[in-house]
């Protein structure tokens, strides 16, 4: 065996034993979440479930290329220096579909705000400081809440609390209007 083939069986022996640890802690959270009836630990498990799939992703796309690499060199360069000896393939993170209810500079109200909550298929906006925001595909939003606070709401107080000087948060969120 080749200095080149006995790294890339290694290689793949480690992947498949983290792809198990993977999939096993993705089991491990789901079942926690089909037990669990506090939201604030809900949303951190569904962080966690949701980082995992990304990594599974992540690992399966590279035992793929590993496995369908039509030859495998002698000369492999030290796993410090390169990944599996191809660059490092990032998750994919899904793109929010275009939705076409987003309409910028639109007025909203407090009541209108409240149906946005992002139950049975509708969108999940939240406002602070008079800007409503669509978090339906931020992942700190899963399942349209956010440490236990429900979409739908104006959390300009809450914002200020927890996220005091961090303005950064809310220019990654789509603008869809502001609040009347």
């Amino acid at each position: 065996m080749t200095k080149g083939e006995e790294f890339m069986n290694n290689n793949y022996e480690l992947l498949n034993m983290h792809m198990n640890r993977l999939v096993a802690q993705a089991r491990q959270d789901v079942y926690t979440l089909s037990t669990l009836t506090n939201s604030a630990m809900t949303q951190q498990i569904l962080q966690r479930l949701w980082d995992t799939l990304s990594s599974i992703q992540l690992v399966s796309e590279i035992m793929v290329n590993q496995v369908s690499s039509p030859s495998i060199p002698d000369s492999m360069p030290e796993p410090d220096h390169a990944y599996l000896g191809n660059p490092a393939i990032p998750p994919i993170t899904p793109t929010p579909p275009l939705q076409t209810h987003q309409q910028t500079n639109r007025d909203i109200t407090v009541e209108e705000l409240a149906t946005f909550d992002g139950k049975n298929g509708r969108p999940a906006y939240v406002a602070v400081n008079g800007t409503v925001y669509d978090v339906t595909n931020n992942r700190a939003w899963a399942a349209a809440t956010h440490f236990a606070l429900p979409a739908g709401r104006d959390y300009t107080s809450e914002f200020a609390t927890c996220h005091a000087g961090q303005q950064s948060i809310l220019a990654t969120l789509p603008v869809v209007g502001r609040l009347v």
